[in-house]
């Protein structure tokens, strides 16, 4: 075997050592890919979750964002007729009506009516009651009556607290499993608007407390806790969803890629969590406690109740997907190139055109050209926040806040373009 010379010895530790830091390069970008991957998939879990806290904090802290949430009730046709029927059950029973009518059919037997009058006593409760539910619906339809329905939301706002941390409020109290709002505000509008119209016989019936369950389920106990513990990080989750986002991003030996991954992830978790909340919706409706006189308004109550937090999670998934088309349309794909390739000869085109507005055009080119990158970065970060920290921004915001930064870059990178051309300077867009 022939003997290496000392350069070829030489030569191949080199290559044996350009070999081994070639490996361990790999291993890094492995392991940084593997931290990547997991700090990316907390992110998407903490911000899907914040966005129910959000959503619960906004609702127990906001007595506006609560009565926005509930007033469509006030107008619900099944939230009407089944409240009517309720009041309707209570005037027959606080007037005793029943009494009344047995006391005359007796009286009538007496003086010498036949026996079988007293058989009519049930069929005229029964119209009885049934003229009062047609007339409190009737009655419920007017604005006096929403208003009415409002103001006791307003005024009991703190009650959805007590619903989702137990205890006692002025209407709706919360106990064990169920929640109960107090109708007897109701009543008295409806006693007072019938006593106007001429049935002064229920201007007797006394202003009581009744008390109509809302919600029913041995689930309270559970979301009673999980409510304070999202209450409690509400206001910060959000933050730290985002922070942990920007972290696994950059943590990312390719960070446009981990953007990509970044975005799916989120959108997939936010698809979950939407899924989630309409199956335990679902659910909840399907398998009501037979006690439950009106399914339909129950059904109505927690369709509103929760359309604001479905609303949420869909436009977290549209923005995610978004972010994702974005950091897509950066890369190397033959669509992506040629898709940037016709947007730099709009640009191109555009900045010719600004170019002879004038010297202030080039100049403030010239200004904006030395931090371009950094303004770009803090743009999109800007948007980004403004659409944490608003209340309830939908899908339309977040197509409205897309474009808006769309137009900010464009009209950037045109006033970057109409600078003065460097010896070289290609049109590439910026990555």
């Amino acid at each position: 075997m022939t003997e290496l010379t000392p350069d070829e010895r030489a030569e191949l530790q080199r290559l044996r050592r350009d070999e081994a830091a070639r490996g361990g390069r790999r291993g890094v970008r492995v392991s940084r890919w593997i931290g990547a991957v997991v700090v990316l998939m907390v992110a998407a879990v903490l911000g899907s979750l914040a966005v129910v806290a959000t959503y619960m904090r906004s609702e127990v802290l906001d007595t506006n964002t609560y009565v926005e949430t509930v007033a469509p009730l006030g107008s619900d046709p099944t939230v009407r007729t089944a409240v009517a029927a309720r009041l309707a059950d209570e005037i027959v029973v606080r007037s005793d009506v029943e009494g009344l009518a047995n006391q005359l059919a007796d009286r009538l037997v007496t003086e010498g009516a036949p026996a079988r009058v007293t058989d009519l006593v049930g069929p005229l409760v029964g119209g009885l009651r049934s003229f009062l539910n047609t007339k409190l619906s009737e009655l419920m339809a007017t604005p006096r009556f929403e208003q009415a329905w409002q103001n006791i939301n307003r005024v009991g706002h703190q009650g959805l607290v007590t619903a989702l941390t137990g205890g006692q409020g002025q209407f709706v109290s919360s106990q064990g499993n169920t929640v109960t709002v107090d109708l007897g505000e109701l009543l008295s509008l409806a006693k007072q608007q019938l006593v106007a119209e001429g049935f002064s016989v229920f201007g007797k019936i006394p202003d009581v407390s009744i008390p109509y369950t809302l919600v029913e389920s041995d689930q309270l106990p559970k979301v009673r806790t999980y409510t304070k513990l999202l209450n409690s990080i509400g206001t910060w989750l959000p933050w730290v969803a985002l922070v942990l986002l920007v972290g696994g991003v950059l943590l990312a030996p390719n960070r446009r890629r981990g953007i990509v991954l970044g975005a799916l992830l989120l959108a997939g978790a936010g698809a979950l969590t939407l899924a989630g909340v309409t199956a335990a919706r679902t659910y909840y409706v399907d398998n009501l406690p037979s006690g439950v006189r009106s399914p339909e308004a129950v059904e109505a109550v927690i369709t509103t109740v929760l359309r604001y937090l479905m609303a949420s999670l869909q436009t977290l998934i549209v923005a995610a997907l978004i972010l994702a088309v974005g950091a897509l349309l950066a890369g190397p794909s033959a669509v992506a190139v040629g898709f940037r390739r016709l947007v730099n000869r709009g640009l191109d085109a555009l900045a010719v055109l600004l170019r002879r507005a004038g010297t202030w055009a080039v100049r403030t080119g010239q200004a904006l050209a030395a931090a371009a990158q950094p303004l770009r970065i803090g743009i999109v970060v800007l948007a980004v926040v403004l659409l944490i920290a608003a209340n309830r921004p939908g899908i339309p915001a977040v197509l409205w806040t897309t474009a808006a930064v769309l137009v900010v870059l464009v009209v950037l990178e045109v006033f970057v373009r109409a600078g003065p051309r460097r010896p070289g300077a290609g049109s590439a867009a910026p990555a």
